[in-house]
């Protein structure tokens, strides 16, 4: 069979069953979607992972002058400069910790700014960025409950916080969404290959009476499905591109926009044209290679032609 004469016969069949092709596009471009969004979710996990390794310290909050009124808190007032300094001598001192780093209330505003924007930091009033130590650990695993125990009655401090309980937090709602993105990518992925035998069924009812010329001049079963195949490749491709578009557009609106102080402070990693890229290209061959099984399995199964 001349490739001329396959393409032909292929773009009869997709203009023929435009508006089913279009459907079948469009539900292999939202499955294929929801999978580059897990992929890529599962990348932004990884990033952060590695951008805080070794970085987690323990953060050492000091009374304000509204702690005393936050419930179960244990300041009577504001920390004195004697309790700070006090304080700062036992970190020091303490075996278990390595580095001690004093920020006062104006540095842990600025820097919440940077990593929050002025906008949350501004509407949380003043005095809701207090004073803190930024302490390393030894061991951060088997040191944090002797320390934070040892220092939590301390005068002067309002509250120890373990910067790992933070990033697990943050990665454990990372994880639901790319666990979400997984179930929709199979709900709509299983929707979209039953459309496919639907289609491919069709569009080999329509074309019976060519196909049975084509047989009955010598063709090959192969050569009379293969057109069929083509159709749902193509269709997959599409949709694969499309899901690509789609995910840059989420990349650019959700991490970019709505995020993007996170992500210009690095609490959040950057999504590049790259993670994209490699994303889509998982989605193409998966969807390509999906496409042409479930086109195969119905001519040979239902239609036999």
């Amino acid at each position: 069979m001349r490739a001329s004469y396959l393409m032909s016969g292929v773009a009869t069949g997709l203009r023929r069953n435009a508006s089913m092709t279009i459907a079948l596009i469009l539900s292999t471009a939202i499955a294929l979607f929801f999978l580059g969004g897990a992929l890529l979710i599962n990348k932004e996990i990884a990033k952060t992972q590695a951008a805080y390794k070794d970085k987690i310290n323990v953060s050492i909050y000091l009374c304000t002058e509204t702690s005393k009124q936050s419930p179960g808190s244990n300041c009577k007032q504001k920390v004195t400069n004697a309790e700070r300094v006090a304080l700062e001598a036992k970190l020091k001192a303490d075996p278990q910790i390595t580095d001690v780093q004093y920020l006062t209330e104006a540095q842990a505003t600025q820097i919440a700014k940077q990593r929050l924007g002025e906008k949350v930091v501004d509407e949380a009033g003043p005095g809701a960025i207090p004073a803190s130590f930024t302490v390393k650990l030894r061991d951060l695993k088997a040191d944090y409950v002797p320390v934070a125990s040892r220092y939590a009655n301390v005068a002067g401090v309002e509250q120890i916080q373990n910067q790992d309980v933070s990033l697990k937090t943050m990665l454990r709602l990372f994880d639901t969404g790319r666990v979400g993105s997984f179930v929709m990518f199979f709900v709509v992925l299983i929707c979209a290959l039953l459309q496919m035998a639907n289609t491919i069924q069709t569009a080999a009812q329509q074309r019976r009476n060519e196909t049975g010329i084509m047989r009955l001049v010598g063709a090959s079963r192969w050569m009379t499905q293969l057109p069929f195949v083509i159709e749902a490749m193509l269709a997959a491709v599409v949709g694969a591109i499309l899901a690509m578009v789609g995910n840059w557009v989420a990349k650019v609106v959700f991490l970019d926009g709505l995020l993007g102080d996170q992500v210009k402070s690095r609490i959040l990693q950057p999504i590049s044209a790259n993670d994209i890229i490699l994303a889509g290209g998982v989605g193409l061959i998966a969807g390509v290679i999906l496409a042409a099984a479930t086109a195969w399995l119905t001519l040979r199964l239902y239609v036999r032609l």
